[in-house]
């Protein structure tokens, strides 16, 4: 590593416009029609600090933030986990933790069944 920069593995999502198409329940509830706050890239990890936000600013309905809320709790601490696997430079577990971050998204979203 130089002095001044840092070298590290990272994560990208590969293609941000099916987030919506895999969670459309919990794109809606981060991202909502007329709604002018979206991050510029609108990839997995975005969603997932998306969420954390709207629900903290009460923009989510109660009934649906209260079902959500551990759940995203819970993947926000697997995305940190996923950040220092990253950093340091272990992209093998880092795999693993993407897997884990998309299933417990998968859970999220039938939990989210709100429409």
């Amino acid at each position: 590593m130089g002095k001044l920069l840092q070298v590290r593995v990272s994560v990208s999502t590969i293609d941000p416009g099916k987030v919506e198409d895999v969670w459309p329940l919990l794109s809606h509830l981060a991202y909502p029609p007329g709604h002018g706050y979206a991050p510029a890239q609108r990839g997995v990890l975005e969603l997932v600090d998306t969420l954390r936000a709207r629900i903290t600013a009460g923009e989510v309905p109660a009934a649906v933030a209260e079902r959500i809320r551990p759940g995203v709790e819970a993947v926000e601490k697997v995305v940190q986990s996923l950040r220092e696997a990253l950093a340091s430079w272990q992209p093998e577990k880092a795999q693993q933790i993407t897997e884990k971050i998309e299933d417990s998204l998968d859970d999220l979203e039938g939990l989210a069944g709100y429409r």
